[in-house]
């Protein structure tokens, strides 16, 4: 059986209810019998120093780039699969192994959201909430190198928060088809309005897609800005974990 290394990172200051997020992943590594390792803003030590000046104030893409050199060193070090799980990530099924792979995963979101026409659609693509490599991945390397070139040649006042993230594996998947896993998935916030309230329209939408029961559930805390929407997470952790 191929070793399993669990990676996750957070500012020492961060909610309560992604520190419970944590606390879950945590408590399921050990269940599983994977390594578990957690740093702080120590992350940002693997972007270059141009690139941190760069965008000083754009953590969540500099995490972008920073995971995947983090991961590339822990490889190198451990070997096996290397997994990358965001913080604000709930484990909701802690009986749920990460699957074998070749060289490389990424969960795989249904994101619902209405569209301009007032109608409902959910979009399945790959997202970086969740990821793994093993040494022999031809994408990691690939990723890491692509990720910090487009950072370098990108006008820091207009790149797109989810440009090297989300947006850069859509569409590379697009090409590659990477084996996705969507039991790791990720809510939107419409989506997670009705999965703590009512049951609507997005529901429905989502219900339709037919997807397996999630086991990681990522809760997007950067679009969680709003008082409303921190409540929201807040109550899906209080309801889900354990």
């Amino acid at each position: 059986m191929t070793p399993i290394t669990i990676l996750q990172s957070a500012a020492d200051t961060r909610p309560d209810w992604v520190t419970r997020c944590m606390t879950s992943v945590a408590d399921w590594s050990q269940r599983q019998g994977y390594g578990y390792h957690c740093i702080a803003d120590e992350l940002f030590d693997w972007v270059t120093p141009e690139l941190r000046t760069k965008l000083h104030d754009r953590t969540p893409i500099l995490a972008d780039l920073a995971r995947l050199r983090w991961i590339e060193s822990e490889l190198a070090a451990r070997g096996g699969l290397v997994v990358w799980i965001d913080a604000d990530t709930l484990v909701v099924d802690p009986d749920w192994c990460v699957p074998d792979s070749e060289h490389t995963i990424f969960g795989e979101e249904c994101w619902v959201q209405p569209t301009a026409e007032g109608a409902w659609r959910a979009y399945q693509s790959p997202h970086n909430a969740f990821m793994g490599f093993t040494a022999a991945s031809p994408v990691l390397g690939f990723l890491a190198y692509l990720s910090e070139s487009i950072i370098e040649r990108a006008d820091a006042a207009h790149i797109a928060p989810q440009m090297v993230g989300p947006k850069l594996l859509k569409a590379l998947n697009n090409l590659a088809q990477f084996t996705l896993v969507p039991e790791a998935g990720a809510v939107s916030p419409e989506l997670l309005a009705e999965w703590v309230g009512e049951a609507g329209p997005a529901t429905a939408c989502y219900e339709q897609t037919a997807r397996p029961p999630l086991a990681l559930v990522n809760l997007c805390s950067s679009l969680t800005l709003s008082e409303e929407a921190v409540q929201r997470a807040e109550q899906y952790v209080s309801r889900h974990g354990a």
